[in-house]
C-alpha cells in the first residue's frame, strides 16, 4: 500500500503562497497590479504571499482566475484547506467530555437590570456588579454563570 505524506497546515499555507507569488512573478506583475484586477487592497497581496494572512476561497479564485494559472493555485487552496480538516480531527479529544448542564431543565434566567463598576485606587482594581435576576421557569436556578473580560487598564 502507498503511504502518502499529508502536508501541515503551515506547509499548505506556505505552498500556496509561493504558488500565488510563482504566477504574478510569471504573468510579469507587481503585488499591486494584482491586487488591483482582483478587488483587494495591496496590502493583503503582500500579507497574504508572506504568510502573515492565511488562504481564503475568495483570494484563492480570484487569484487564480486573474492570473490564468489553470487551477494550480485553486488546487492548492483545497489543499490547504483538507489539511486544516485532518488538523482539526487530529487535535480532537480521544476521550469525550462528560457533558455538564449549567442550569436545571425547565429553568430560565432573565436578566432585568445590569450595572457594572470597576474602581481603581492606584493599586488594585475593585469590580462591582449587580444584576436583577428573574426565574421565569418552573424549575429552581442553582448555578448562574457570568464571564468578565477587560479591555482596558487605566494608567
Amino acid at each position: 500500500m502507498d503511504a502518502q505524506r499529508h502536508v501541515t497546515v503551515e506547509e499548505a499555507a506556505e505552498n500556496f503562497a509561493a504558488e500565488v507569488a510563482r504566477w504574478r512573478e510569471v504573468r510579469g506583475m507587481s503585488k499591486k497590479a494584482l491586487a488591483q484586477l482582483m478587488g483587494f487592497h495591496p496590502s493583503y497581496v503582500s500579507h497574504m504571499e508572506s504568510g502573515r494572512t492565511k488562504p481564503s476561497e475568495d483570494f484563492a479564485r480570484r487569484a487564480d482566475e486573474t492570473l490564468n494559472a489553470g487551477k494550480a493555485i485553486w488546487h492548492l487552496w483545497c489543499e490547504y484547506e483538507a489539511a486544516k480538516v485532518r488538523a482539526t480531527a487530529a487535535a480532537a479529544p480521544a476521550t469525550p467530555r462528560r457533558t455538564e448542564q449549567p442550569y436545571a431543565t425547565g429553568s430560565a434566567v432573565a436578566v432585568e437590570h445590569d450595572t457594572a463598576r470597576l474602581d481603581y485606587d492606584g493599586t488594585s482594581y475593585r469590580l462591582t456588579m449587580r444584576r436583577l435576576l428573574r426565574n421565569t421557569g418552573t424549575e429552581p436556578i442553582t448555578r448562574y454563570l457570568i464571564r468578565i473580560s477587560v479591555d482596558r487598564y487605566p494608567g
